[in-house]
């Protein structure tokens, strides 16, 4: 007698759903640290990493891949983190979705941070193994 055929579940019924990975938009101009944040948040945290060099591909990237949430370095040549916030908190399609600045810069104006639409700021340099859980902890205090 044959082995009883099992017919997989589509997806739909499947009562243990994989849960999808979070997508994330990195937009950092310096390749060394864009590619250490990206390693860190695939392999530390099984997260969808996307990167950009600059804020203007930064943001086209942003509006193609909708991630869960972007992370933008504050100081970069052309536009800096702060217009990369402005303008996608001022785009329909984008404007819900978190940000996070990344800087090395100590004293930052709070105001300017919360004028950006920023959810928070994280400070280089920063702990790898900390980096995905103080990212997540920005991004919920804002929904609370």
């Amino acid at each position: 007698m044959s082995d009883p055929v099992r017919v997989p579940q589509p997806a739909s019924l499947d009562p243990h759903p994989a849960p999808r990975a979070t997508r994330v938009v990195l937009i950092e101009d310096d390749p060394d640290l864009r590619r250490v944040v990206q390693l860190t948040l695939q392999f530390g945290a099984a997260w969808t990493v996307e990167t950009a060099a600059d804020g203007r591909s930064g943001i086209e990237m942003v509006k193609r891949v909708k991630p869960d949430l972007v992370l933008v370095d504050l100081m970069m040549p052309g536009m800096d983190g702060y217009e990369v916030c402005r303008r996608l908190v001022a785009d329909a399609t984008t404007a819900r979705i978190p940000i996070v600045l990344l800087t090395a810069r100590q004293n930052l104006d709070p105001e300017r941070v919360r004028a950006s639409g920023a959810r928070g700021v994280i400070t280089k340099p920063f702990d790898l193994d900390a980096l995905a859980p103080a990212i997540m902890r920005l991004c919920h205090e804002e929904e609370r």
